[in-house]
């Protein structure tokens, strides 16, 4: 994945958990959810010269520019 795009991508999903975070304040549930997806973007983060997550390049190659998991994360928290 680019640089730039998973710059913004991190930065805009990173933010949105943030505030669900912060709404989830009474919500062991919630704030448990926000922790797994934390995680598992963290396990797909892009790295290499190539710029595919470790996740995604342990189980399969993968010739896409964003792995399954920032392609969800993206719908579901920026396009939603």
């Amino acid at each position: 994945m680019d640089e730039v795009l998973y710059g913004v991508l991190a930065e805009n999903i990173g933010s949105y958990l943030d505030r669900v975070q912060r709404l989830a304040a009474h919500s062991e549930e919630l704030r448990r959810l926000v922790a797994a997806w934390r995680a598992l973007l963290d396990l797909h983060r892009p790295s290499g010269r190539r710029g595919r997550c470790e996740g995604c390049t342990r189980s399969h190659q993968r010739r896409t520019s964003m792995c399954d998991v920032w392609r969800v994360a993206n719908a579901f928290f920026i396009h939603a």
